[in-house]
């Protein structure tokens, strides 16, 4: 099986593709979510709200995954490993993120219609520590 490039891993993680984030719940087992996501700086930065169950999670075990593929044959991903550490969420970020992934007009108005202050939102800064990739297009 293929592995992607650095280029082809950077060019992934700017699809809008949605991205599942595990983390470990209060019974010590892996818990999937999808999400959306914002690469910066080599980080992953997913904002939720402050007392979800992804945040309350997180906070008691930082150590998260994070799984972006392509859902469609021939198959690309990638799983990233790294520490979670809390931010403050910032109202241009979710604005961007609602674009990224809705285009310009639909983002907007879902920013409008689900948006919650910014003091019920955290975003989780996610430090990469580890990666695997596949890159089916390259082969089995």
């Amino acid at each position: 099986m293929g592995q992607l490039t650095e280029e082809e891993t950077e060019d992934l993680l700017a699809e809008p593709e949605i991205a599942v984030l595990a983390v470990v719940n209060d019974r010590g087992a892996p818990e999937g979510t999808p999400v959306w996501f914002e690469y910066r700086d080599k980080r992953i930065q997913i904002m939720v709200g402050a007392n979800s169950h992804k945040a309350r999670c997180a906070r008691a075990n930082p150590s998260v995954s994070v799984t972006l593929d392509t859902r469609q044959a021939p198959y690309r991903g990638i799983c990233l490993r790294g520490t979670v550490t809390f931010a403050e969420p910032d109202s241009e970020q979710a604005r961007r993120i609602a674009r990224h992934y809705l285009g310009e007009e639909m983002g907007d108005a879902y920013i409008e219609a689900t948006a919650a202050p910014l003091a019920e939102q955290v975003l989780l800064d996610i430090n990469i520590d580890s990666s695997f990739s596949w890159d089916y297009t390259k082969g089995f």
